[in-house]
Parts: C-alpha cells; structure tokens; sequence
C-alpha cells in the first residue's frame, strides 16, 4: 500500500472545521486545523473516516436558521461530497474495504463517511436506507443526548436502545453500516453485544482501566468488543488518556494501546483520533505526525501488530461488516 499506513476511524473536520466556515476553509489546506488533505498525505494516511457531527440543536451556517437534524446531515453531506469531488488528485470516497485498496493502488487516500449521532434518523426506518445510499459507513449511534435509538453514557449509562434503534441495528447490519458504541450508554452497549449480527466498533474511546471517564470503556466491554470481532479507535484526547491530561503524550496512546490488547486482544486495537473535535495539545502536532506514533508502536509491538493497529484491523472490520 505504498507508504500509506494510517485508517484513522473518526474525525470531525467536515462539520466543525469545513462545513461551518461557508466556504472560508477548505479540506485540502488548512493549517488551523488538526487535519486536511496535504497534511494526510504527508503523514502516511490510508484511509479517513470524516463523521458528519449532528450539533443539536441544528442550523444551516450559510443562513443562520435553524434546520432538522436530517436537513443538517443532508447540508453537510454536500459539503463532504463537494470537498472529495474537488480534490480527486489526492483522494477518493470508498464504501467498501476493496475500495480503500484500489485508491491505495491509484496511489489516492481514501475518504469514508460517517455520522456522528443517529439523531437525523428520528425513527424513519427508511433513513438508514438513504444514509446508506448516500455513502455512510458508520453510524455512531448517540452523541451526548437522548435520541430515537437510545440514551448517552454522559446522562443515561443505565438505559438501553431503544425499540427502534434495535430495529435500525437490524436494518444496519443488513445493508452494511457499521454500529458505533462511542458516547452509547453503558446498557446500549450491552444491547449491541446482544443484538448486533455483526462486529461492532467504538470509533473513538480508550480503556477505563487506564483513565477513568465515563467515555471510555471498561476490561468487560473491552473483552466483550473484542469476542464480538470488534476494535476500539485510540483517541487522542488528553483527558481520555490521562485523567485531566491537557497534552498528549504518545506514550500514553501506547500505554492505552497495550491495555487494550493485553485484554482484548491485537486485533481489537485501533486509531480513532477524533481529530478536530479535541481542544487539548499534541506531541506530534498533527495528523503529520503520525509517523511518530507509529514509531513508538514499533518499540512496544511486533511488525504484523503494528500493521493491524494502523489498518489491518480496520479492513478486517470493513469487510465483515460490508462486504468486500
């Protein structure tokens, strides 16, 4: 795949960096950020998950007006399709894991969409379907709030999905979307290890055994994910690695990423940076940076781990999900 290395699950550029701009920035360069297209390519990216984050409540950023969670999701999909169409020099979309492999082999990184929050789906079933056609993958099932298909683990951790969101699990396990258990309830989770046909991922969240907040997940659910041929995302925020961190160390992303094997195995081990949503400081800057991570990850892990960590896991996961 050439000396592109990276599948990074979740990042919110489109939305909190391109989207709300209207237009004063753009994906392929933007230094302000901690991600755009020239940066990837510098730091060896294979593969980027840009979730569309749905901000409740929503509002068009051209007009200031308040709009539908759908409407939103709609406004910023453009946004995402308009930025890849631009930039096809650099990048491609890809809806499957052969996809990210064909891009790779056109010498293009590959772009997949995602949601961040089932909010827009407002228990029309048949919106799975559109999601589906409009190029979604992942589906990360709450945010921070109550929705049609359950409850956040920051208000709710005791409540499950609800009725719908396991009919809408159904309906994503069928057309090949892939369930998301970050910011999802401590009992939602537990509904997925029981529901869900398939593997399912938590994009962005860390061990709990290691930084004790709400959003990451303990030895259990991490055992639990891991059985259920799931991975868990490596973010980078501070407070997510350590408690009240402020700066990112990389040896504590690797710390995280030890834990998480050790317990539940290699192939559970992933990246979710959460790029663009984190407001804490970095010791490799950047998505251009990467290369500094995968260094450390070579000191504490075999060459055949470290190749699953940065991508052989997160293909495995694609597949089973989507189909080649």
């Amino acid at each position: 795949m050439n000396n592109m290395r990276f599948i990074d699950l979740h990042c919110d550029t489109i939305v909190c960096e391109v989207h709300r701009s209207c237009g004063k920035k753009n994906l392929r360069s933007n230094p302000e950020g901690h991600l755009d297209l020239l940066r990837m390519k510098e730091g060896g990216a294979l593969m980027q998950c840009f979730a569309l984050f749905i901000p409740t409540p929503s509002e068009d950023p051209e007009t200031g007006k308040e709009v539908s969670a759908w409407e939103f999701f709609n406004l910023a999909a453009d946004c995402y399709e308009k930025e890849i169409a631009a930039n096809r020099d650099l990048i491609a979309p890809a809806l499957t894991a052969e996809d990210i492999e064909k891009n790779a082999a056109a010498g293009k990184m590959s772009a997949m969409l995602t949601v961040e929050d089932g909010v827009p789906l407002d228990g029309k079933i048949e919106r799975v379907d559109e999601m589906f056609n409009r190029g979604v993958r992942i589906v990360t099932l709450t945010w921070n709030h109550e929705n049609s298909l359950g409850f956040p683990n920051i208000s709710a951790p005791e409540k499950g999905l609800k009725p719908f969101g396991i009919e809408a699990l159904r309906r994503m396990n069928e057309l090949g979307i892939v369930a998301d258990c970050s910011h999802l309830s401590d009992a939602g989770f537990w509904d997925l290890v029981k529901y869900s046909k398939k593997p399912f991922v938590a994009t962005h969240s860390n061990a709990k055994a290691q930084c004790d907040i709400f959003r990451n997940l303990t030895d259990d659910m991490l055992r639990a994910l891991g059985e259920k041929g799931g991975i868990t995302g490596l973010n980078y925020a501070a407070d997510f690695l350590v408690e009240n961190g402020t700066h990112t160390l990389i040896s504590d992303l690797v710390r995280h990423a030890k834990h998480i094997a050790n317990v539940a195995g290699i192939e559970a081990v992933a990246l979710g940076s959460d790029f663009d949503g984190i407001g804490c400081t970095l010791e490799y800057t950047d998505v251009s940076g990467l290369p500094m991570v995968e260094e450390a990850l070579n000191r504490a892990f075999t060459a055949r781990e470290v190749d699953l960590i940065t991508h052989g896991n997160a293909l495995r996961v694609l597949r089973d999900c989507i189909g080649k």
